[in-house]
């Protein structure tokens, strides 16, 4: 959802048909289980998370009939096609920046910093244009590390390999990390609630 929120559009994000433009659905697997978050950019610059669920249908790809009603019930159309949110009364939760954050990983601020990079580098390959071949080509990295951050598959990568790759993208391209400490924990170590710790700008 990093990606997403940063701009850029990972390739394990496939439109969801029949649901008006800017609907996106993302496959998600951990361990032996697959999920669905479906989302959509469109609505007034911000990217809203609709709904995000467990397939627990062993047969088939396809989004269960249910889940695409329910859905469906949260968005509506205007005249000219544009989603919109609709009036149903359902539960509106903001997201702190973090999704990571937001759902207590342990490893939150680190999983953010590689999707913000790893969102950088896809959209750098998509303004140039560049196949993951032609990108290992020009940069030396493996054809298979730009095909693991097109389908947002970071957890074998660090974050100095991100920051190398995407320099070796574009040169003029700099990276900031902010950290931010409580003024009650000047040396920035306690964790905060629902508070991401640092940042990373590309």
């Amino acid at each position: 959802m990093t990606i997403a929120a940063e701009g850029s559009k990972a390739d394990c994000a496939k439109p969801l048909k029949g649901l008006g433009s800017g609907v996106l659905e993302i496959a998600v697997r951990h361990r032996t289980d697959a999920y669905r978050v479906v989302y959509v950019t469109e609505i007034a610059g911000t990217l809203w998370v609709l709904h995000a669920f467990q397939k627990k249908s062993r047969t088939g790809i396809k989004t269960p009939k249910a889940e695409i009603d329910l859905i469906r019930a949260r968005l509506g159309t205007t005249e000219r096609g544009v989603v919109v949110m609709t009036e149903n009364d359902c539960e509106r939760v903001r997201g702190s920046g973090n999704v990571f954050c937001d759902f207590n990983d342990p490893h939150a601020d680190l999983k953010q910093a590689k999707a913000i990079l790893a969102a950088r580098i896809i959209a750098v390959l998509d303004k140039r244009s560049l196949t993951v071949r032609k990108a290992a080509t020009l940069t030396g990295f493996a054809a298979a590390d730009f095909s693991r951050i097109r389908n947002a598959d970071l957890g074998r990568f660090t974050l100095d390999r991100l920051i190398k790759m995407l320099a070796a993208l574009d040169s003029r391209i700099r990276v900031t990390v902010h950290i931010a400490s409580e003024p009650s924990d000047p040396l920035g170590t306690l964790p905060r609630s629902g508070q991401p710790l640092s940042r990373v700008e590309a």
